[in-house]
């Protein structure tokens, strides 16, 4: 699998964190699935070759839309191939589809939903003629020029935009309590907003920040959870196991242990703001 991130244009680095592709030209039916993790981001997924998989903890698999919004993720999601790959996706900041989607995030929590049955304009407009372009880079070029059109001439105001940017900037080590205090809204009124635009609650949110710090920690030293969990914003070891039971479904040994790439590149990703 060749995964590849690629800044977007200036107008949309306020909603967008990255573009980025996914591309395989072989493909094997005995590989097992490939674990996705929760980072906090709303994405929007372009198909431009095989459908993929989507199995569940039961066993069962069902075959995943071309073109399609997935929301929030609190849990992990297992995927496979069934052909060859040419994946692109937008991966929004958190509450960056404010400008694009005009829904209420929360009932995308944990699902997915076709873009034709959001807005079967926008679809249009965003893939209509690209996919008879030849490259993968091309197709991610005139995918970002549709992109910023969708926002030219908009003035678009979100607080929940503003509040997360400053936790990921912060690796979601920030109270609920200071960001009430900069929001000048009550507790009660920012966790409606939050879930209105962003899909999750800070506080939520805020732990799926600090839970993918984790991975960026251990590239920088040995794996050692008691220091990690340290750094990363934990009160101790089990606070961090217990994110990772929750998040990943596995302890963080067995996890770092069976890491695929595909696991790895979605997850080991610098964040800007």
């Amino acid at each position: 699998m060749r995964y590849h991130e690629i800044r977007p244009l200036p107008p949309l680095a306020k909603y967008v964190e990255c573009i980025w592709t996914l591309e395989s030209d072989t493909f094997s039916s005995n590989a097992p699935p490939e674990r996705i993790l929760p980072d906090g981001c709303v994405e929007l997924i372009l198909n431009f070759g095989a459908a993929f998989e989507e199995h569940s903890a039961d066993g069962n698999a069902h075959r995943q839309p071309t073109r399609f919004l997935v929301g929030q993720m609190t849990g992990p999601v297992l995927i496979a191939p069934t052909g060859e790959v040419q994946l692109l996706g937008i991966r929004f900041h958190p509450g960056g589809t404010f400008p694009f989607f005009r829904l209420p995030m929360h009932e995308l929590t944990d699902t997915w939903v076709e873009l034709g049955g959001l807005s079967s304009k926008l679809e249009r407009e965003l893939t209509s003629g690209v996919e008879e372009l030849p490259s993968i880079s091309q197709k991610v070029a005139a995918v970002q020029q549709r992109l910023v059109s969708q926002i030219q001439a908009k003035r678009i105001d979100s607080l929940p935009l503003a509040l997360a940017g400053k936790m990921v900037a912060r690796g979601g080590v920030v109270s609920l309590e200071e960001l009430v205090a900069d929001s000048g809204l009550s507790g009660r009124q920012l966790e409606r907003r939050f879930l209105q635009e962003v899909g999750l609650g800070p506080k939520l949110l805020a732990r799926i920040l600090r839970f993918q710090q984790v991975f960026r920690a251990v590239e920088r030293n040995d794996v050692q959870w008691a220091p990690i969990a340290v750094e990363c914003g934990y009160y101790d070891q089990s606070h961090l196991i217990r994110d990772f039971q929750q998040f990943a479904r596995q302890s963080p040994a067995v996890l770092f242990a069976q890491q695929s790439q595909l696991t790895e590149s979605f997850t080991r990703k610098l964040r800007t703001n």
